[in-house]
């Protein structure tokens, strides 16, 4: 079984108490939201990867392949996985998938994939091949074929573009990155799959603290790490774009208020994946991060006067 062939990187840790009352960190007030209806975040299931289907891209944050993954309910799905030398970008691609898909953000399911890298096939020419068991990000398939937005609004058909706008949430993806500190947003990472016409969020390996990662950055949640797609189409937007912008991320992060951060990685993930990443810390960053989101907005959007009250 899966769980066994984990079994030998480090045993299961010792999970909390299921979310209580939440606290604000600074004024110890207990909040309004009762646990009874907080929204539960969905659990990241442990994957295997059983073939090797072909090599998809490397960049600066390592490679990315095709693959067949078997999880740990003795399902296949066909799907992505990433390897990188850095833990933390494995860390941050599952805190951020959970997040995101618990707002009902259009990410694909994410997984902690288990794999031997004496089997990656010589031809994909891996510098990872060779090394042992790694455990890196897995994530399903985003469509039947799917590639970057980038590519997809190159020569664009008129009923691609119907569909990227209609399906791509840009408000929302821009409060989202400012949520979760995104410092890598492109739209070489946005997916447009045309089987169902839809777009999708992925490669979030820099997000809680974007570049700061000499420091990880967690005790500063009010860090500015940029907002690419914010800063592009700033200048091209009114005053009443903007607000537009500000009144989704100020529904988002009432919405992130609602969710039960504390059940962040309840299966152990981050612990076998890097010792010294405490997910109590990723919770806590995300918690505060939630007051700075639209403040932090409103900077970069240049909008002077807070126009909305926050959670």
């Amino acid at each position: 079984m899966l769980r066994e062939k984990l079994g030998w990187l480090i045993a299961k840790q010792p999970v909390e108490e299921s979310c209580r009352l939440s606290t604000d960190r600074r004024t110890g007030a207990a909040s309004h939201l009762k646990a009874p209806s907080l929204k539960r975040i969905e659990p990241v299931l442990e994957a295997e990867v059983i073939t090797w289907l072909g090599r998809e891209s490397e960049g600066r944050d390592g490679e990315t392949f095709k693959v067949e993954l078997l999880d740990q309910n003795d399902r296949t799905e066909t799907g992505y996985v990433k390897l990188t030398s850095d833990p933390r970008k494995v860390i941050a691609e599952l805190a951020a998938a959970q997040v995101g898909r618990a707002l009902d953000l259009r990410i694909p399911r994410p997984y902690m994939a288990l794999l031997d890298t004496n089997k990656i096939p010589g031809d994909f020419d891996s510098k990872f091949a060779r090394k042992g068991h790694m455990l890196c990000f897995a994530s399903r398939q985003a469509g039947q074929l799917s590639y970057s937005l980038e590519r997809a609004l190159r020569q664009p058909t008129s009923e691609q573009s119907v569909a990227i706008e209609k399906s791509f949430d840009l408000d929302g993806t821009i409060a989202f990155d400012e949520l979760i500190a995104n410092a890598d947003r492109n739209q070489g990472n946005i997916i447009y799959a045309p089987d169902s016409k839809q777009v999708w969020l992925i490669d979030h390996g820099r997000a809680l603290t974007g570049e700061y990662w000499a420091a990880w950055g967690l005790d500063d949640p009010a860090i500015d790490v940029g907002n690419e797609l914010a800063e592009k189409h700033r200048r091209d937007w009114d005053e009443a774009r903007r607000r537009k912008v500000l009144a989704t991320a100020q529904k988002l992060v009432t919405n992130c208020a609602a969710l039960c951060l504390d059940d962040l990685d309840k299966e152990g993930h981050y612990a076998k994946i890097d010792s010294e990443t405490d997910r109590r810390q990723i919770a806590a960053f995300l918690k505060d991060r939630i007051q700075h989101t639209v403040p932090l907005l409103c900077k970069r959007l240049q909008i002077a006067q807070l126009p909305l009250q926050q959670p």
